[in-house]
């Protein structure tokens, strides 16, 4: 048994989170989850049953998932959890650990936020009911956003969505110039604010957004896809797809992916609920 369920955040949280979702999987034998494929967003993950692993090493009750490169988790037999879903960047917002801690790292929710983050997972785990759960989740949210919230950071919110939505007319010098920053500037300042290089984030922005046409669209002939999005050629995009993931496409766009993978389609941008204030 699969299945799986979005959620769409409150308008105001809507800005810095794409979703939140649940994924719940179970059999009598063990199986392999998806693998996590680069990309630019970062994941905060409540398990309702046990941490996943990986290399046999067990994760926090939860954690963030900010995948720059290719991650497998063990296999299990029962997975359950709750994912919040944060758009390019947005988490800074709410912690004032850097991303370039965050790249590649499991971060506890005791880890991020101490006392307050333990008492989240308390509350979340008291809390019955998936959207009553969500509700408590976005009320702690909201709060670690007034408290971290910087308004000089606003700016380069609008400077990774041009990257991340117009990746293939955009490049690194004209977007230094929009910034009103040399390019020396524009690329030291990205890199503190995101952890990579502007470069790298528009790379794995290309990537991310063909895999997921590739498989949501659930087609192997991505020729014309790859070439609408940037590349060069199949040459081209064999290459970058191998340096991301050390696998070939060949490789990787099997039947099994194409049923069973972490992409979603696009939300309606009705909220679960209406936050109170």
């Amino acid at each position: 048994m699969t299945r799986s369920e979005s959620y769409t955040p409150t308008t105001f949280l809507s800005k810095y989170i794409d979703r939140f979702y649940t994924f719940e999987k179970s059999r009598s034998d063990y199986f392999e989850l998806p693998s996590v494929l680069p990309g630019t967003g970062l994941e905060l993950v409540f398990y309702f049953d046990n941490p996943l692993s990986i290399n046999q090493k067990t994760l926090p009750k939860s954690h963030t998932v900010c995948p720059r490169s290719i991650l497998n988790f063990d296999k299990e037999k029962n997975v359950s959890f709750l994912s919040v879903r944060f758009k390019s960047g947005a988490f800074r917002h709410f912690t004032s650990v850097l991303f370039s801690e965050l790249n590649d790292n499991y971060f506890s929710v005791q880890n991020l936020w101490e006392i307050k983050g333990k008492n989240l997972i308390n509350k979340i785990e008291n809390t019955s009911g998936i959207r009553n759960k969500i509700e408590v989740i976005e009320s702690f949210l909201i709060n670690r956003f007034n408290q971290y919230h910087r308004d000089e950071n606003d700016k380069w919110d609008s400077i990774m969505d041009e990257l991340y939505y117009n990746f293939d007319s955009n490049t690194i010098e004209l977007l230094s110039q929009k910034a009103c920053l040399s390019l020396r500037q524009f690329e030291r300042n990205f890199k503190s604010q995101f952890g990579i290089t502007a470069k790298e984030f528009q790379k794995i922005t290309r990537f991310q957004n063909v895999v997921k046409k590739i498989l949501l669209n659930k087609n192997p002939d991505y020729l014309d896809i790859i070439l609408d999005n940037g590349y060069f050629d199949q040459s081209h995009f064999i290459k970058e797809f191998k340096s991301l993931t050390d696998k070939t496409p060949l490789e990787y766009f099997t039947k099994e992916n194409f049923d069973s993978h972490f992409y979603h389609r696009p939300l309606n941008k009705k909220p679960v609920y209406q936050q109170r204030t």
